[in-house]
């Protein structure tokens, strides 16, 4: 059985400052747009309270314009993946956004728009056990010479109605303890299926939202598997925009 404190370490805390070298990926497109980044400011983002403001990656778009990364990339079997980092346009003396210490990102740069997957421990293994996959895609592209901004749930995640029926049937069947005085394994498997849940919901099930919702008052989740439990709800609104 996985343990449960591995994955709340892994989801509550945040990584370590690395070493940082600067990647520079330009669009191979021709196109060019009508608004060109002034040379000003260019090599730093902008000044936050957040993270420094030496870049770790860099992007440069058709027409000119550029994006910078600054945070805290960590390798993991050759993938980078970024926590608490900001993302800032050249030129710019605020930066766009901020990401935290508690979300885990991949960036991807193709057909002139920037990508950033979401990672996020979800019950969508074949038992509904916890696998890290991603959730949403914010993609930052330039239209008319604006930036634009847009955010897209993960088409994958998503149940089948015999998994939605699995997760209310579970949820329906459990004899409830209150966290605090439960097993590791038993809050393990609540957890677990709080995620089902709230995946469920995220699917269409309007029963398995009214559920995911009430999970809060019979477990009564308390300290980090209360906020994952909140972490979750942001996750399902985010769903549903």
């Amino acid at each position: 059985m996985n343990n449960l404190y591995l994955l709340l370490f892994l989801l509550i805390t945040g990584c370590a400052p690395k070493q940082q070298q600067e990647v520079v990926q330009v669009a191979e497109t021709e196109e060019v747009g009508s608004t060109v980044a002034s040379e000003g400011g260019c090599d730093k983002c902008a000044a936050s309270k957040f993270v420094e403001s030496e870049p770790d990656t860099s992007f440069i778009f058709s027409n000119g314009s550029k994006l910078l990364i600054c945070g805290y990339p960590e390798l993991r079997e050759g993938r980078k993946i970024y926590s608490e980092f900001v993302l800032s346009e050249c030129g710019k003396d605020s930066i766009i956004d901020f990401w935290s210490a508690v979300e885990e990102y991949e960036i991807r740069y193709k057909q002139d728009t920037l990508q950033l997957q979401k990672l996020e421990l979800l019950a969508l293994g074949n038992n509904r056990e916890f696998v890290k996959k991603k959730w949403l895609t914010e993609y930052f592209y330039y239209e008319n010479g604006k930036l634009e901004r847009e955010k897209k749930l993960n088409s994958e995640v998503k149940y089948s109605q015999s998994q939605v029926e699995q997760s209310l049937q579970e949820y329906e069947s459990t004899q409830w303890q209150k966290q605090s005085g439960a097993t590791e394994e038993y809050t393990e498997n609540k957890m677990r299926l709080a995620n089902s849940l709230m995946i469920a919901a995220a699917s269409g099930s309007e029963k398995a939202d009214v559920y995911f919702k009430e999970f809060k008052s019979k477990f009564q989740p308390d300290g980090a598997y209360l906020e994952w439990y909140e972490q979750m709800v942001g996750l399902l609104e985010s769903a549903k925009k």
